[in-house]
């Protein structure tokens, strides 16, 4: 064999080798079986229908009215929103007549025990609200440990790929220069870019998969309207109030969606990554990443922290009921 031909018929085989191990762990770990990217068809938020109003409800009876009658501002607005207004102003019209009657105090309670029924749906529509959006979590959590379960074992493939590439290239480059070989510095330049392919490879190669969101509870908090199908109407009123009844003051839902601006979860302002991260939040579901799915998961927290809170303000509105109830009647007299 004559030397001028040696290096090149060398160094091609670890080129050969570099670029085969490069294309087995690259795109090759980057794929996922289709079991792992499958989408998880359950439904956490059902739909809610219409409520109907509690007897004799006044739509004149504002929050405004009841701290007048002596409630405070936040049991007021609350009482407001799970639709116990009207019986509670009821009730303080009742108390500011003085003496009453056995039918006045018959009234009094069961305007009372209709207050305490809607604080005692309300709870349960606050529970089942922070359920499913724990539904929600945990469906999105799953997707995203198979996502990262598949991003470190593509990362583990990578970094064999490269300590391999790297040691064939030091014995194949050291090999011809042992034996006074030309085609050393051929075989060390093919290593070297085989190297710099895998790292690169590991700089923008990352694992998606599939979310459905038909029910998108993030989505009516975007979009705001003056009804939800999928919030119970007293939570969602709750969220969609202006407090104080001032237009200027922004609602529950609107701090929401500041503070997921001000935490950078849907990219900056006007840029494409905003609008992609809209389209796909927002959205019926669609093909997310890791940060994506860490993105929906923050914002989902938010929301439930802010729906949790309501239950601070119907324990409020409880305990200034049950210091207005008043004396209590005194016990029969014992028989015999």
């Amino acid at each position: 064999m004559r030397n001028g031909a040696s290096p090149g018929w060398i160094a091609l085989p670890a080129g050969l080798l570099a670029v085969a191990l490069l294309g087995c762990a690259g795109p090759a770990a980057d794929r996922a079986p289709p079991s792992l990217l499958a989408d998880d068809d359950r439904l956490c938020a059902a739909r809610v229908g219409a409520r109907p109003e509690p007897p004799g409800k006044d739509p004149g009876a504002g929050p405004g009215d009841l701290v007048a009658s002596g409630f405070s501002r936040n049991a007021a607005e609350v009482a407001d929103a799970i639709g116990a207004g009207a019986p509670l102003l009821q009730m303080a019209m009742l108390e500011a007549r003085g003496p009453r009657g056995l039918a006045e105090e018959l009234r009094l309670l069961r305007l009372r025990q209709a207050v305490m029924d809607r604080i005692m749906l309300t709870m349960l529509d606050i529970s089942g609200m922070l359920a499913a959006i724990d539904c929600e979590g945990e469906r999105g959590d799953q997707l995203r440990v198979r996502l990262q379960g598949i991003e470190n074992r593509r990362t583990r493939s990578l970094g064999i790929a490269s300590i391999m590439v790297g040691a064939l290239t030091a014995a194949v480059s050291g090999g011809l220069s042992v034996a006074g070989v030309g085609g050393s510095d051929v075989a060390a330049m093919t290593g070297g870019l085989a190297e710099a392919s895998v790292a690169t490879a590991l700089l923008f190669g990352s694992a998606s998969g599939r979310l459905r969101s038909e029910r998108n509870l993030l989505r009516d908090v975007w979009l705001r309207p003056a009804r939800s199908d999928l919030f119970p109407a007293p939570v969602w009123r709750y969220l969609t109030r202006r407090p104080d009844g001032e237009a200027g003051r922004p609602s529950i839902a609107e701090a929401v969606i500041a503070a997921w601006r001000a935490a950078d979860l849907l990219g900056e302002p006007g840029s494409d990554t905003e609008r992609a991260r809209i389209a796909l939040l927002f959205g019926p579901g669609g093909v997310y990443t890791v940060e994506e799915l860490e993105a929906r998961d923050a914002m989902l927290d938010l929301l439930e922290a802010q729906i949790a809170l309501m239950s601070g303000d119907l324990r409020l509105l409880l305990q200034e009921l049950l210091a207005r109830s008043g004396p209590t009647a005194a016990p029969p007299p014992r028989l015999g």
